[in-house]
Order: C-alpha cells, then sequence, then structure tokens
C-alpha cells in the first residue's frame, strides 16, 4: 500500500512539471502570436488597415448605393381605401358652423369648383379629409360614372374624366392674375388622396398643384401616387401647392412631376413658390421631378426645383427629400437643391436630401448653373442660415459655362452661416469652356461662415479652369471655417481656391463623423442601418 502511495504522488509530480512546462511553451507562443497580430505589421493592424480602407471605399460609394434605393427598400404607405358612404356626393358636409368635411370625389370636385368659380373662400373655416380617397378607385365615388358634373368641367364619366385628358382642376383659379383661392385651413386629417392626374397644357403663366395658390394653412396631408405633367409659359408647380402664403405642416408627397415651361419656373415636390416668410415643417417628398425649360436664347429667366421648395421665402424645419430631380436648363439660369432651388428669407435646418440630382444645361455666358444637395442659392436679400443637415445623394451638373455645385449648399453669402452639416454624395461637375466650382459643403462662398462640416463624397470635375476643395470650391471672403474635415482621395485640397485655414485633411476617419457635426446635438448614430453608417437626425 505504501509503495502504491509513492508511485501515486510520483506520477502527480510528473504531471504538475509537465503542466508548468506546457504552461511556459504556450505563454511563449502566446508572446510571439499578439506580436503577430498586433505589431505594425501584424494581423489584426493589417486587418484593421483593410476594414478603414473598405469602409471608406463602400462610403465614398454611398450615393450609388442610396440611387438604387427605391428598388431595395422602395418606400410603400398602405393606404387603406375604404368604400365612401357620402349620402350627400358632392355637397360638403358641415362637422360645425366652422369645419366642413370631404367624404367621397364628388365633394372633393365641389370643393375645388366651390373655390375656383364660386369664389368661396372658406376663411375662418376648416376643411378636412374625412377618409383616404383614390381617384383610380371606383370605391371612392358614390358614382365612378355619374354624367352630370358637366357644370364642373367634366363632361365624361366622372371618373374617366378625372384620370384621363387633362385631369383633376385645382383648388383655385390657375391664372398669377385671378382672384378665387382657398384662405381656409385645410386639414388632411392624417389622411391622403391618391393617384392625383393633371395633364394641364396653357400657353399662359400659371400656378398648379392639388391647390393652385393656397393664403391658408395645409397639414397632416399625404398625396400618393400623384402624376402631374404641366408645360406653360411662367410656372409654379408643387405637388401640394403651386404657391402659398401660409405653413404647410405635417405633409408628403409620392409619384412624378413633369414641368415644362419657356420663362420662371418654381418647381417642387411640396410647394413651387412661397411667398410669405412662413413655415415647412415635418414633410417630405419621394416625388420624381423633371424639368425642362424651353425658352430659347438667354432670357433671363430660371428654374428654381427643389424636392420640398422651389424658391423663395420659408423656414424649412424637419423635411427631406428621396426623389430624384432631373433638369434641363437650356440657355437659363438654374437652381437647384435636394430640399431647396432658391431660398431669400428663413432658414433650412434639421433637413436632410438622399435623391439623386442631375442637371444638365447649354448655358451661355452670363447665365448660372447652381447644383446643391440641400439648398442651391442662398440670402441674397436677407440672412439665412443653413445648419444640421446632410447629403447622400449623388449630383451630377453638366453646364456650358459657369457651374457650382455643394454637397450642402452651392453658393452663399451676405455674412451667413453654414453649420454641423455633412456631405457623403459623389460629386461630378463638367463645364468645358469655363469656370467650375465645387466644395463638399460649399459650392462658393462670399461671406459665409462654416463650422463643423465633414465631406466623404468624392469630388470630381472637368473643365479648363477649375477650383475642387473638400469643404469650399472658391472662398472669396475672410468668414472663417472652423472645425471642418474632408476624407484623403476625396479630392485633392480643403478648400479650391482662397484661405483653407480650419479645414483638416483625415487620411482615415479616424473620429467619428458625430464628434465633428454634432455641434447643436441635433445628430445621433446610425444604430439600426438608416444611413449606412453615417450620422442621422435626432428626429428620423
Amino acid at each position: 500500500m505504501k509503495e502504491r502511495n509513492v508511485k501515486i504522488r510520483r506520477e502527480k509530480g510528473i504531471t504538475l512539471i509537465a503542466l508548468v512546462i506546457t504552461i511556459i511553451v504556450l505563454l511563449i507562443l502566446a508572446g510571439v502570436s499578439i506580436a503577430m497580430l498586433t505589431g505594425e505589421n501584424g494581423i489584426l493592424t493589417q486587418a484593421q488597415k483593410a476594414k478603414n480602407r473598405t469602409e471608406e471605399a463602400k462610403k465614398n460609394e454611398m450615393s450609388d448605393l442610396g440611387s438604387m434605393e427605391s428598388l431595395i427598400n422602395e418606400y410603400t404607405k398602405n393606404i387603406d381605401i375604404p368604400q365612401v358612404t357620402d349620402e350627400n356626393p358632392g355637397e360638403l358636409e358641415q362637422e360645425n358652423e366652422t369645419t366642413f368635411v370631404i367624404n367621397s370625389i364628388e365633394d372633393l370636385v365641389f370643393f375645388a369648383y366651390d373655390v375656383t368659380t364660386n369664389g368661396t373662400t372658406y376663411e375662418g373655416k376648416t376643411v378636412k379629409l374625412g377618409t383616404n380617397l383614390d381617384f383610380n378607385s371606383d370605391k371612392s365615388y358614390v358614382n365612378p360614372n355619374r354624367t352630370d358634373f358637366d357644370k364642373y368641367g367634366y363632361n365624361e364619366p366622372l371618373k374617366q374624366s378625372l384620370i384621363t385628358g387633362t385631369g383633376f382642376s385645382p383648388i383655385g383659379e390657375l391664372l398669377s392674375n385671378g382672384t378665387n383661392y382657398f384662405y381656409g385651413t385645410f386639414n388632411g386629417d392624417n389622411k391622403a388622396i391618391c393617384s392625383l392626374y393633371m395633364n394641364i397644357d396653357r400657353d399662359e403663366n400659371i400656378k398648379v398643384g392639388l391647390f393652385s395658390i393656397c393664403y391658408g394653412e395645409i397639414k397632416n396631408l399625404g398625396l400618393v401616387d400623384t402624376n402631374i405633367t404641366i408645360q406653360g409659359v411662367e410656372t409654379d408647380v408643387g405637388g401640394i401647392t403651386g404657391a402659398s402664403y401660409d405653413n404647410i405642416y405635417n405633409s408628403y408627397v409620392t409619384g412624378n412631376i413633369n414641368v415644362t415651361g419657356s420663362s420662371w419656373m418654381s418647381v417642387a415636390g411640396l410647394c413651387g413658390r412661397m411667398l410669405e416668410e412662413v413655415s415647412i415643417e415635418n414633410c417630405y417628398n419621394l416625388a420624381n421631378i423633371e424639368c425642362k425649360n424651353i425658352l430659347e436664347g438667354y432670357g433671363n429667366a430660371d428654374i428654381s426645383c427643389g424636392g420640398i421648395l422651389g424658391q423663395r421665402y420659408a423656414n424649412i424645419n424637419k423635411c427631406y427629400n428621396k426623389g430624384n430631380i432631373t433638369i434641363d436648363g437650356g440657355d437659363n439660369d438654374v437652381l437647384i437643391g435636394g430640399i431647396c432651388g432658391s431660398l431669400r428669407k428663413g432658414g433650412l435646418k434639421n433637413s436632410y436630401n438622399n435623391g439623386e440630382i442631375n442637371v444638365n444645361s447649354t448655358n451661355v455666358d452670363s447665365t448660372t448653373v447652381n447644383v446643391a444637395g440641400i439648398c442651391a442659392d442662398v440670402a441674397k436679400e436677407a440672412k439665412v442660415n443653413v445648419e444640421n443637415c446632410y447629403n447622400s445623394g449623388q449630383i451630377i451638373g453638366k453646364g456650358e459655362d459657369y457651374l457650382v455645385i455643394g454637397g450642402i449648399v452651392a453658393y452663399q453669402r451676405n455674412d451667413t452661416e453654414i453649420k454641423n452639416t455633412f456631405n457623403a454624395g459623389n460629386i461630378k461637375g463638367e463645364t468645358p469652356n469655363k469656370y467650375l466650382n465645387i466644395g463638399g459643403i460649399l459650392g462658393m462662398d462670399d461671406g459665409t461662415s462654416i463650422s463643423n462640416g465633414y465631406n466623404t463624397g468624392v469630388l470630381q470635375g472637368t473643365s479648363n479652369a477649375m477650383n475642387i476643395g473638400g469643404i469650399v470650391g472658391t472662398k472669396f471672403s475672410e468668414n472663417t471655417i472652423l472645425n471642418c474635415e474632408y476624407l484623403a482621395g476625396t479630392c485633392d485640397v480643403g478648400v479650391g481656391y482662397g484661405t483653407s485655414t480650419g479645414v483638416t485633411e483625415v487620411d482615415t476617419i479616424d473620429k467619428s463623423i458625430l464628434e465633428v457635426v454634432n455641434g447643436e446635438g441635433a445628430f445621433k448614430e446610425d444604430n439600426e442601418g438608416i444611413n449606412n453608417g453615417y450620422p442621422i437626425l435626432e428626429w428620423q
């Protein structure tokens, strides 16, 4: 028994020695492995560098991926179209002394006629949708085949008249010098009007949308699968309203808008021209927009086009555009932005664009082509700031003469600010004859301060004379640039022409873009893949 115990202890001792030797060997191997993994040329280090390069390549190609978004993650809004049960079709039901309800297509047709022809303004009143309506669905009519609406301008069976020919006649007179317009409040009540169809060709100055000109507030309204085709002289066109004097809240448009004009043109998904400094808030556009100016020879006319607003005065907040914008400017000025074409008063903040913008112009001497992801032309008459915005849509601009492109703004001036913005959309510009200016944030500065800006989009140009910069293309003013970065490889310099103090080139995205652009706390990390890993706005 004693001999057996000694044998067991000896075996344990041998096992312990073997274990210690094994541990020592493993530690030596581990040291070698760690060096191989984490050293300057280690596997993990090289893998991280490869990962960084891959991420940068992905982000530089982001706009190309974004342009396919409608194919991969096509937005669909489930609109339930119930059978209407309108006891008095063609007559607005009165909910109370100040509120009228649209319960059928017949009601909507009467409402448009009552404003346009009868001159009923509904001032101090509210008109609201009582249900979702679809011009293409029999369920939205009490009788889609009725033929007694000829006094309203529909001589064929009602539904057929509204979805063919010239389609629906806008609420309010088409002509700019008319008198009969809506002055009340239109409340969509979080419902939608689907398949709005208009096909209007007038050799006059016209304003076209669901409303032609609206002097009242519009809110909580959706227009789905809109199909608007307009030809006129001077034209203001928007899905919701051609021109407006009051606020637009919580509204959206999807579908297609196609406009041809031979003079001044203001076109947008929501509102062509805003004529008072009011608000557009919590709105979005998914409609694709195409514009063409057929005025021959330089006639001092322009196209102002944006996903949300064509031009003029507005405070735009919490809006976005995902519709593609395609422009043929002819020989005239072109002002195109993903959110707004031209903004003269107000402000633009907390908004983004990832629709593709494609502009072609045969512009001659003295004409201008300004194109941008957010707003093309800012603050000619009053101080207008652009803040907390981003662009991830591809921008392509072609012209024969003067061309300015900006990831956020093309041309901004008059002691204004651009702050807390970034561009991830690739930009390509071509103007073989004269001047090309491209900036990741701002194409051309003439009195603008820029802070907390970041560019990762690839900037490319073809021209005999061009200025391309990761932050600013051409900088004329002495206004400051603070805390701005651009990714190496996207372009050669931070400022194409002018002083570049405050601009840093980075080889990799060595610190979060969020750290640079989040000066006002308006952004947050994209933890759900909404924006391909780029920061998103707090409200998204």
